[in-house]
């Protein structure tokens, strides 16, 4: 149907749209919690080098 706002999709199609955005909305929070889950991997793993090198240098001296 067309009006003066425009074309109006029927409603099973809005639903189907809107279905679609909520799941890519779970999905990317899923990612994003991932995202962090690597972040702090690194974090830990970059805090480590940090330490034995702090180490290695009070054991040169």
């Amino acid at each position: 149907m067309i009006d003066e706002q425009g074309y109006v999709p029927p409603l099973n199609v809005d639903r189907r749209l809107l279905a679609n955005l909520r799941r890519s909305r779970l999905e990317m929070e899923e990612l994003g919690w991932k995202l962090e889950e690597v972040i702090a991997k690194l974090d830990e793993d970059h805090r480590q080098i940090q330490q034995k090198r702090l180490q290695i240098l009070l054991n040169s001296q």
